[in-house]
C-alpha cells in the first residue's frame, strides 16, 4: 500500500485525532480584533462634545463672512447689564468678527465671547477653554483656536479638530436679538461655572 493510500485509510477510518482550530487562524482573528478596537478608540477619542447645558441661539445675520486665509483676534468691548440681561451690540460683533466682554457684578466675574459662524449664525458663548482656563481665542480660517493651548474647533458647530481640550469648546448660551442688541440672560452668565 502506498503512503497516499495509507493516509486515505487513516482519514476514512477516523484514526487521526481532531486537534482543534489552527492556532495561526486564531492568532489572526485576535490581532484583527485588537487592531479594530484600538483604531475605534483612537478615532473616537476626545471628539465628543459634552452634553449641552444650554441651547445656543440661531439668529442669522443674513450673510456669510469670509474667514479664509485670515487670522482674527478678539476685540474687547463693553456690555451693559439691564433688566436681567447682559446686552451686547450686534453691530460690534459683526464689525469685529469675534469679541470679548466681561460680566462683573458683586464680586462675580465671567467672560463672554461672541462671533459669527461661516454660515452667518450668531454664537454667544462663555469665553473659556475650561481645562486650560484660557479666556482668549482667535479665528483662523474657519476655525476657533484657543490662544493658550492651541486647541481647535470648527466655527460652525464647535466640534473639536485637534488639541488637548477638544471636549470643552466655549459653552454656547441662549440669547435673543432685539433692536440691534444681543440679550443674554444675566443669571446664566452670573451663575455659570466650568464643567470640570
Amino acid at each position: 500500500m502506498s503512503k497516499r493510500q495509507e493516509k486515505r485509510e487513516e482519514f476514512v477510518s477516523g484514526s487521526q485525532k481532531y486537534r482543534g482550530p489552527n492556532r495561526v487562524v486564531i492568532l489572526v482573528f485576535v490581532l484583527i480584533a485588537v487592531v479594530g478596537v484600538g483604531w475605534f478608540a483612537f478615532a473616537t477619542r476626545d471628539t465628543a462634545v459634552l452634553p449641552k447645558r444650554y441651547e445656543g441661539g440661531n439668529y442669522n445675520i443674513g450673510k456669510t463672512p469670509d474667514y479664509d486665509g485670515k487670522t482674527i483676534s478678539m476685540t474687547d468691548i463693553e456690555n451693559v447689564v439691564k433688566d436681567g440681561k447682559l446686552i451686547i451690540l450686534l453691530d460690534e460683533v459683526i464689525e469685529n468678527k469675534i469679541i470679548y466682554t466681561e460680566y462683573s457684578k458683586n464680586g462675580k466675574r465671567n467672560a463672554v465671547t461672541s462671533f459669527i459662524t461661516p454660515a452667518g449664525r450668531l454664537v454667544v458663548a462663555m469665553a473659556m477653554c475650561e481645562p486650560c482656563r484660557s479666556e482668549r481665542f482667535h479665528i483662523e480660517d474657519n476655525v476657533l483656536v484657543c490662544d493658550t493651548c492651541g486647541t481647535r474647533w470648527y466655527l460652525n458647530d464647535l466640534r473639536g479638530i485637534s488639541g488637548g481640550c477638544l471636549q470643552y469648546p466655549p459653552e454656547e448660551l441662549p440669547y435673543e436679538v432685539r433692536n440691534g442688541q444681543i440679550l443674554v440672560p444675566e443669571d446664566i452668565v452670573r451663575e455659570w461655572e466650568p464643567r470640570i
